[in-house]
């Protein structure tokens, strides 16, 4: 098992531990500045590993005067650590060497080479982005509250493919206008050869080309070889790799690799407020597995901010309008829609825990926000501690009957307790695990090491 004896930073875990960061909540719980906070603090740190969702995270990193939105890039890159791209990961090229002009800016050397991918990896292409934007501008006033990068259109696309969908079907929530091409939906694999890149996208042009006239909306400009051009040469200034297992665990080998989640566990495409989820699994079961798998005992850090947030369409409880909270990095999206806040959650928290399984330790941000406003805590919904209970099955009325009983809840509050101590009891009650680390602010220097007494039914 990975390491032991030494003192692993967070309380409880051993030194060596694998870490995965966790959002337990609808995203932006400060996962980007939790894992840059981490490698900066683990002398030891090897890699991180991006191992879910794709180009629509958005994790802020602040130190000092510099600032990065991480979208691909693993967010400790500004401490020069390896980031690891492994499917089910989705790959967006084009997003990635954008990404990497910016962090050249900020003074990194080669971003790209700090970069190992997946070459099982889905690519996302702007003709994916163009269908994602397609059909929300066709869902009007029901929108699901999507990014609008095409991550759920390259998961449904390669679906479509692999099931050999015909036209009338559905897949997942998406109708299908045409018969699936043979395929195969284009990988890191497929851009090592460009005829293969323009047989992939030729499919998938024809593929979406229903869609795009229905919503009004045309192909992406470029022509397929403009498009494959650009993403051949990129792939060819990344280091693509047929075995990212053996990669990574040969980076837990030599030290610690955290495993930076792409957004929180209540939009996971399973366990989510259908259908106002992602195409994207969160929950990190299957990678404990895995890990575990390979002899680390890994390490679960989940993240929740002292305050509900959330963005775009979706049930949100404690939601509440006329709390004026500072977010100097979140605002209103084209295509996902409204920034939302509210009030603390404690049974979204709980179910969040209950679909996490494991937990080792809690992460609470933006304690900065308490004694500027009037924060309450919802202790019940409907006088009912925990309404909400894992279906643990891919069952879509399930999730559909969650949405319902999440969109009729009424909070039970009563004021949040003064003091940073009595808002971290609360959410270790919650969750079943100790808060071992806060924040006060948005940059590296605001995050601390917290030492608490294990809240009653928290894991020894």
């Amino acid at each position: 098992m990975s390491g032991t004896g030494r003192e692993g930073v967070l309380p409880g875990r051993a030194a060596g531990a694998p870490i995965i960061v966790v959002g337990l909540g609808y995203g932006d719980e400060s996962k980007g500045a939790t894992v840059d906070y981490l490698a900066s603090q683990i002398p030891d740190t090897a890699a991180v590993v991006r191992w879910s969702g794709g180009s629509q995270a958005a994790h802020n990193v602040c130190h000092g005067p510099r600032h990065h939105t991480f979208r691909q890039f693993g967010s400790a890159s500004l401490l020069d650590v390896r980031t690891i791209l492994q499917a089910p990961m989705m790959v967006n090229p084009l997003s990635l060497v954008a990404e990497a002009g910016e962090l050249e800016a900020l003074g990194i050397g080669d971003p790209l080479g700090l970069i190992t991918a997946d070459a099982r990896a889905l690519v996302t292409t702007p003709i994916h982005v163009a269908m994602n934007r397609a059909r929300e501008i066709l869902r009007g006033n029901a929108r699901h509250g999507s990014t609008g990068e095409g991550i759920g259109e390259t998961a449904a696309y390669a679906l479509a493919v692999t099931e050999q969908a015909r036209a009338g079907s559905m897949i997942g929530n998406f109708p299908v206008l045409v018969d699936a091409p043979a395929g195969p939906a284009p990988t890191l694999a497929t851009l090592r050869d460009r005829d293969a890149t323009i047989r992939a996208l030729d499919a998938l042009a024809r593929y979406a080309a229903p869609l795009l006239a229905s919503a009004g909306e045309g192909a992406p400009h470029e022509s397929i070889e403009t498009i494959a051009d650009a993403l051949c040469s990129i792939a060819e200034q990344i280091r693509i790799t047929d075995d990212v297992d053996s990669e990574i665990a040969a980076a837990m080998a030599t030290g610690t690799v955290l495993f930076e989640g792409s957004q929180g566990v209540l939009l996971d495409e399973w366990n989510g407020f259908h259908p106002y989820t992602t195409w994207s699994t969160i929950v990190p079961a299957d990678l404990i597995e895995w890990i575990s798998r390979t002899g680390h005992d890994p390490y679960v850090l989940g993240l929740t901010r002292c305050y509900a947030t959330r963005h775009g369409a979706g049930p949100m409880p404690t939601e509440d309008a006329n709390l004026q909270l500072p977010d100097v990095h979140n605002r209103e999206g084209r295509y996902q829609g409204a920034w939302r806040t509210g009030h603390l959650d404690l049974p979204a928290l709980r179910y969040a825990a209950a679909i996490t399984g494991q937990i080792d330790g809690v992460a609470v941000s933006h304690l900065d926000v308490l004694g500027i406003a009037d924060l309450m805590v919802a202790e019940t919904w409907n006088g009912d501690p925990e309404p909400l209970a894992p279906s643990h099955a891919e069952d879509t009325a399930a999730l559909e009957h969650l949405t319902a009983l999440a969109c009729e809840a009424r909070p039970d509050y009563r004021p949040l307790p003064e003091g940073v101590d009595a808002v971290t009891d609360l959410i270790a009650g919650a969750t079943g695990a100790p808060v071992v680390l806060t924040a006060a602010g948005p940059t590296r220097t605001d995050r601390s090491i917290f030492v608490q007494r294990p809240a009653l039914g928290a894991r020894q």
